[in-house]
């Protein structure tokens, strides 16, 4: 399990979007936007930080505000886990999600942090 101050954060603000009796396996910080794949899109310009908690059931994906960095109420969504992968992409480790909300973000970046760790991630989505 991650441990240091913002995987203990991650925890504990994704544990109230816990369904009753799941369990959260593992946290990471990923970025949306920014990707030099995406720079025709106007998504190119529009990074945003988002909270991932991998459970026994699913993906919680939380959006970030930019102002304060809570997690907005109303960028928080659910995703099966046979719908989530991490890979590795041509230069950083990335989330690839299908889904066919447009809220959803269909990939995410991971952000290289202290305390998170990312193998810890790999093993959650493959159990």
């Amino acid at each position: 399990m991650a441990s240091g101050p913002l995987a203990d954060q991650m925890r504990e603000a994704l544990t109230p979007y816990l369904q009753a009796g799941e369990q959260l396996r593992a946290v990471g910080a990923f970025q949306s936007g920014g990707n030099v794949a995406e720079l025709p899109k106007a998504t190119f310009f529009t990074v945003r930080n988002w909270w991932v908690g991998i459970t026994d059931r699913r993906a919680i994906l939380a959006k970030q505000s930019r102002t304060n960095g809570q997690l907005l109420p109303d960028g928080v969504f659910s995703v099966a886990l046979e719908n989530v992968v991490l890979k590795k992409d041509l230069l950083a480790t990335v989330l690839r999600i299908t889904s066919p909300d447009p809220k959803i973000p269909k990939r995410l970046q991971f952000m290289e942090l202290m305390g998170i760790d990312k193998d810890e991630l790999r093993q959650a989505l493959n159990k």
